[in-house]
């Protein structure tokens, strides 16, 4: 009996542990779709991103972005070269695990798990 319950408790603590160390940031990592184009925005781990867009010839087509999370889940997105003085910034939320807005674009998630 006093097996079964060190067990329990193992398995709850361990639960916790994974449940309560998911930060707002970690639903934000990836690569997200344009719904309208093909323009694909991946959020890395270390709050540095790529914006990687072929539509427009007269932009880059991989710009670089560092991004903040700010509280209820609204983003902060400065784009531009790294050692830049000063960047452009753009303004979104995450409305779900896998909706972002962006300005004024819906992106979607892109599932890259397998």
């Amino acid at each position: 009996m006093r097996l079964s319950r060190v067990a329990s408790w193992m398995v709850l603590l361990a639960w916790l542990a994974v449940s309560g160390c998911s930060k707002p940031e970690a639903k934000l990592v990836g690569k997200w779709q344009n719904v309208k184009t093909d323009s694909i925005v991946e959020f890395n781990e270390d709050h540095t991103g790529v914006i990687y867009q072929r539509a427009n010839p007269d932009i880059p087509p991989n710009i670089p972005f560092k991004w903040t999370m700010l509280k209820d889940n609204q983003i902060n997105v400065a784009v531009g070269a790294p050692g830049a003085s000063s960047a452009p910034e753009a303004h979104g939320r995450l409305e779900s695990k896998d909706t972002l807005i962006l300005e004024n674009d819906t992106f979607k998630k892109i599932n890259t798990e397998k």
